[in-house]
C-alpha cells in the first residue's frame, strides 16, 4: 500500500469518526429540515439560514455565498488553520493519531519546529511565573496588588516577572532547549553572539491563543526612568500574529464552552482586560492595539453575535477605531460601543467608581450608527451664534448622515434615524426619505451586475451525475450491467474509480472523499453532485433506471456512429460487411 492510499484511509477513518453534523454543531446550532440540517452561514453575514449540511453527503453548502466543503473544510475555515492544522483538530477530537509515513517532511518539520516553540513558551511562562512568586518578586506582587489586583487573579492569568537579562536563556539552556529557536519566538533577543531576555526586567503578561497554548508576551517595566521600552510584546512569530489573536480569548472560550457567553468586551490593553476579569465581566479581550482585524473580528464570531467596544478616550473615535469596528459590522456583529467617563481607562473607572459604573457604561452603549452619527456631529458647530453658520451646519452634517444612514438594511431602522435627523436638522422626513432613495439609486446603479457562469451540464452528462450521486449514496438499487465510456472525463472516471474501489473492498463509499481525491480540484463538480436532491425511493430507484437507460442508449448511438463513419471509410467488402452486421445488431440493441 502506497503513503498516497494509506493517507486517503487515514482521512476516511477520520470523516467516519467525525460526522459533519455533529462537528458543527458543537460550534453553532442546527435546525433539520427534511433530510438537511441547517444555520446561518458562519463565513458570511445573513439574516436566514442558508448553510446547509447534508448528512449522506458528509457535506456543507452555504447557498447565499456559495462556500461549500467538507468537515475537514469546515474546521479549517472556522478555527482559521491550515488543511494540516484542521486533520490535527479532528484526529484529537476523535482520539487518532495521523499516520507520521504520509506526512510530507516538509510538513512534519515544519510542525516539529511549531510544537519546540510552543515548548520553549510554555518553559518561559513557567519560569517568569516562578520569579514573580520567589522572595525576588515581593516587589512586584505588591506593585500588582497597587493596582488593584488579587492574588488569585495574578494566579489565573500566569503572570510572571523577568528579573534580569540573562535568567531566561540559562533556564531555557538548562532545559536543553534550543536558543536560536527560542530567538525565532521572540523570548530572546540578540546582539551580536550574545542571546538576552528580550522582556528583561519587566512584569510579564503571557498571551494564550483558544487552544489554551502560550504563543507570546506583553512586558511591562514597573519603574519610572528606564533606558529601554516601558511596554514591549513579542514581535510576529510563526506561533504569535498580533492581528489573529485577541488576549484573553482562552478564557472567553472557556466560558462559550460552559454555555455562559451572551457577548464579548474589546478592550485595548491586557491590563485592562485582566482587571475587568477579576471585576467579574469576564468576557473581555484585549485587541492589543486600537486598530481591529478581519481576523480578530472572524475570531469574535465564532463565539457570540453581540461585542462592545470599550476604548479609553483617546483611543475612540479615531479612524482606525472606526475602521476596525466597520469591520466587525461586516462579519454581520452587533457592535455597540461604550463612553468612558472623562478619558478613563476600564480599571481607572471600576477603582474609581466601582463594578456599577462599568456595568451602566455597557448598559448605556451606544449602537454602531448612533455612535458614528455622534461621533459626525461633533465636527459641526450647530451652537454657533451666527444663523448662517449654524444652517451650513446642519446642512453638511445631513449629507454626512445620509452617507451613514444608507448603510443601513431594515427599513424600521432607517425610519427611525430619518426621524430623528429631521428633529436634529429641521430638514423635512419626506425631503430626508427623497434624499436617501436618490442616494441609493445611485450606489445601486454603481454596482456592476456581473452573474457567475453557471455549472452546465447535457442531458447525458446529467444522467451520469444522478447515477454517480446514487451509486456514492450506496443506495441498493444503484447497479448497472453495462461499462461506463466516460472518455477523458477526469472527474467522473476517479469518481467511478473511487466506487468500484470500495465496492471491491466491500465498503460503503463515502461522498466527502471526492474532496481529498481530487485535492480541491473540480469544485463545482462535487457542489452539483450536493445540490442533487432525492425525492422518495421509488422515485429515486425509477429516475435511477431511467438515467441508466439513458446513458446506454447514448453509448450504443455513440458506437454506431463510430461504426458508420468507419465503414465509410472502408474499401474491403468483407469488413464492410462485418461492420454492417454490427451496426445492424447495435440497432436492434437500441430499440428494447
Amino acid at each position: 500500500m502506497d503513503k498516497n492510499e494509506v493517507w486517503l484511509n487515514f482521512i476516511e477513518e477520520l470523516k467516519t469518526r467525525n460526522d459533519i453534523v455533529d462537528v458543527v454543531a458543537s460550534y453553532t446550532n442546527l435546525t433539520r429540515k427534511g433530510n438537511r440540517h441547517w444555520t446561518c452561514c458562519p463565513f458570511h453575514h445573513e439574516k436566514t439560514p442558508s448553510f446547509s449540511i447534508s448528512p449522506e453527503m458528509q457535506m456543507y453548502k452555504c447557498f447565499g455565498c456559495g462556500d461549500s466543503g467538507d468537515v475537514i473544510t469546515f474546521v479549517q475555515k472556522f478555527e482559521s488553520t491550515d488543511f494540516m492544522g484542521a486533520v490535527e483538530i479532528l484526529a484529537n477530537r476523535a482520539g487518532m493519531q495521523i499516520p507520521q509515513t504520509t506526512v510530507d517532511k516538509g510538513v512534519q518539520d515544519k510542525k516539529k519546529r511549531k510544537q519546540e516553540m510552543a515548548q520553549i513558551c510554555l518553559e518561559s511562562a513557567r519560569f517568569y511565573n516562578a520569579n514573580l512568586f520567589s522572595p525576588q518578586g515581593e516587589f512586584a506582587i505588591e506593585y500588582l496588588k497597587k493596582r488593584g489586583l488579587s492574588m488569585s487573579t495574578i494566579k489565573r492569568f500566569g503572570l510572571g516577572l523577568s528579573l534580569d537579562w540573562d535568567g531566561l536563556k540559562k533556564h531555557l539552556y538548562s532545559k536543553r532547549l534550543s536558543l536560536d529557536l527560542a530567538y525565532d519566538c521572540g523570548v530572546l533577543g540578540k546582539k551580536g553572539d550574545r542571546f538576552y531576555d528580550s522582556l528583561g526586567e519587566r512584569l510579564i503578561v503571557p498571551i494564550i491563543n483558544s487552544l489554551g497554548e502560550v504563543i507570546a508576551f506583553g512586558g511591562r517595566s514597573m519603574k519610572k526612568d528606564v533606558d529601554f521600552a516601558k511596554y514591549k510584546n513579542t514581535q510576529q512569530t510563526d506561533l504569535f500574529d498580533k492581528s489573529k489573536n485577541l488576549f484573553g480569548i482562552n478564557l472567553v472560550s472557556k466560558k462559550k464552552k460552559q454555555g455562559t457567553l451572551d457577548y464579548i468586551i474589546v478592550v485595548e490593553g491586557y491590563m485592562d482586560a485582566i482587571a475587568l476579569h477579576q471585576a467579574g465581566f469576564d468576557c473581555a479581550v484585549a485587541s492589543m492595539g486600537t486598530s481591529l482585524t478581519k481576523e480578530q473580528a472572524k475570531l469574535i464570531k465564532r463565539y457570540v453575535e453581540r461585542v462592545y467596544i470599550c476604548y479609553d478616550g483617546d483611543g475612540a473615535g479615531t479612524k482606525g477605531t472606526l475602521r476596525g469596528l466597520e469591520i466587525l459590522k461586516a462579519e454581520g456583529l452587533d457592535v455597540r460601543v461604550m463612553s468612558m467617563p472623562d478619558g478613563l481607562d476600564p480599571d481607572e473607572l471600576i477603582l474609581k467608581y466601582g463594578v456599577g459604573a462599568y456595568q451602566k457604561a455597557i448598559d448605556d452603549a451606544l449602537p454602531l450608527t448612533d455612535y458614528k452619527l455622534k461621533i459626525e456631529k461633533t465636527n459641526f458647530n450647530f451652537n454657533s451664534k451666527n444663523e448662517a453658520e449654524r444652517q451650513d451646519a446642519k446642512r453638511k452634517y445631513t449629507i454626512k448622515a445620509i452617507d451613514i444612514i444608507k448603510q443601513l438594511d431594515h427599513p424600521v431602522e432607517i425610519e427611525s434615524y430619518l426621524i430623528k435627523l429631521s428633529k436634529e436638522t429641521g430638514f423635512s422626513l419626506d425631503w430626508l426619505k427623497r434624499s436617501l432613495s436618490g442616494e441609493k439609486q445611485n450606489e445601486k446603479a454603481k454596482k456592476q451586475n456581473v452573474q457567475p457562469q453557471k455549472f452546465v451540464l447535457d442531458q447525458h452528462k446529467k444522467a451520469l451525475y444522478y447515477i454517480l450521486k446514487c451509486m456514492l449514496a450506496g443506495e441498493e438499487y444503484a447497479t448497472i450491467d453495462f461499462d461506463l465510456e466516460l472518455g477523458d472525463d477526469e472527474f467522473l472516471t476517479k469518481s467511478f474509480a473511487y466506487i468500484n474501489k470500495c465496492k471491491s473492498e466491500d465498503k460503503k463509499p463515502m461522498p466527502s472523499m471526492l474532496v481529498d481525491i481530487f485535492e480541491g480540484k473540480f469544485k463545482e463538480n462535487i457542489d452539483y453532485l450536493q445540490d442533487t436532491v432525492f425525492t422518495t425511493t421509488i422515485e429515486n430507484k425509477q429516475f435511477f433506471a431511467d438515467c441508466a437507460k439513458l446513458v446506454q442508449k447514448n453509448q450504443i448511438q455513440a458506437q454506431i456512429e463510430r461504426l458508420t463513419k468507419q465503414l465509410q471509410n472502408e474499401p474491403e467488402q468483407e469488413k464492410r460487411k462485418q461492420l454492417l452486421t454490427q451496426i445492424a445488431q447495435l440497432n436492434m440493441q437500441n430499440k428494447r
